[in-house]
């Protein structure tokens, strides 16, 4: 299958780092406009509301700025926890953003991870994946026919039409998220664009997956992203990459899990313990040589085309950051993407 078509995007939790939520923001859409004249392809924000996870719960609202700071980068969130938001006022919103971008909007979707953030809008956690179904099918509707004609299961019933449509017809392409092979599948027959993770290799089933289910449904359309997410730090030698690593990841964790342990819950501690992660290659953290050896290697066990990276997080400076991007741009990239 190739790699030569390799794409890069940037994930971002836009997580309170040491200072405080504005200097968070105005280091993001600084980060942003570098990453788009170093060449990144795609700039994705999450969702997440009552926790320092993120200070900008709205990721719409981000983006919305970053549609004036860039030019030609895709922009979107991965995901809207469609359970959140009336599925309506996301569509209005949805199309705004595709014409802020000029058509340059990614829509990420999905029903959420944390049951006590979908429980502050009042979900309970065993309804989730019914109403971000039923929300996704009225979003596409409302999005591909400008008017929501919607009779509730789970949601409210609607009859109204859209004061604006998407440029993209007849929506901004689809991108989930999951390391799952069901729902590797389904996004494969349906052309979504696809993220997983490589988990010591077993994530390149689900790609593999992923690619199976593309081609028997007809393997129509532009070929899809689908893709690798990493936590990535670079520098001039493995301990300081490792030193970065140890003290910003420790704050991102603690921002991470803290709504969850309020709770009493820790669950999410194992899957995204730093230890585990280097060990999985959910994390890598090096010098740019063997970051990229890494890099190749998890692209050609997997098949995948395209790479989401983590690499502004925690307590990290600006320049910590963009030292491992341009390193991710400048001596990685190309060769990842000059290969067969």
């Amino acid at each position: 299958m190739g790699v030569r078509a390799m794409k890069f995007g940037i994930f971002d939790s836009v997580d309170l780092g040491a200072g405080g939520a504005g200097d968070v923001l105005a280091g993001r859409l600084r980060f942003a406009a570098e990453a788009e004249c170093l060449g990144v392809d795609h700039y994705h924000v999450t969702e997440h509301h009552g926790t320092p996870l993120s200070v900008c719960p709205s990721p719409n609202l981000l983006l919305a700025a970053l549609s004036q700071r860039t030019e030609r980068m895709r922009l979107g969130a991965l995901v809207n926890v469609l359970p959140a938001h009336d599925v309506f006022r996301l569509a209005e919103e949805v199309a705004v953003l595709d014409q802020l971008t000029g058509g340059r909007l990614d829509l990420g979707v999905g029903s959420g991870v944390s049951p006590y953030e979908l429980g502050i809008f009042g979900v309970e956690a065993g309804q989730a994946k019914a109403i971000y179904a039923e929300a996704l099918e009225a979003l596409t509707g409302a999005l591909s026919t400008g008017r929501m004609r919607h009779e509730g299961r789970l949601l409210r019933s609607y009859d109204a039409e859209l004061s604006v449509l998407p440029v993209q017809r007849p929506h901004p392409p689809l991108w989930y998220a999951s390391s799952n092979t069901a729902t590797a599948e389904w996004a494969g027959r349906n052309g979504v664009n696809f993220v997983g993770r490589w988990n010591g290799g077993s994530g390149a089933e689900a790609v593999r997956a992923y690619w199976e289910a593309w081609h028997a449904a007809g393997a129509r359309g532009p070929r899809p992203c689908v893709g690798i997410a990493a936590t990535v730090v670079i520098a001039p030698s493995r301990e300081q990459a490792l030193d970065v690593f140890g003290r910003a990841y420790g704050v991102f964790f603690e921002r991470l899990t803290r709504l969850w342990h309020h709770h009493g819950d820790y669950r999410p501690d194992r899957a995204f313990d730093p230890g585990r992660l280097l060990v999985s290659g959910g994390a890598l953290v090096g010098t740019a040589e063997s970051v990229r050896e890494e890099m190749v290697h998890q692209a050609e066990a997997s098949g995948v085309n395209y790479f989401e990276l983590a690499l502004y997080f925690g307590d990290q400076t600006f320049d910590e950051a963009a030292h491992t991007l341009r390193a991710v741009m400048e001596q990685i990239a190309p060769a990842l993407r000059a290969r067969d």
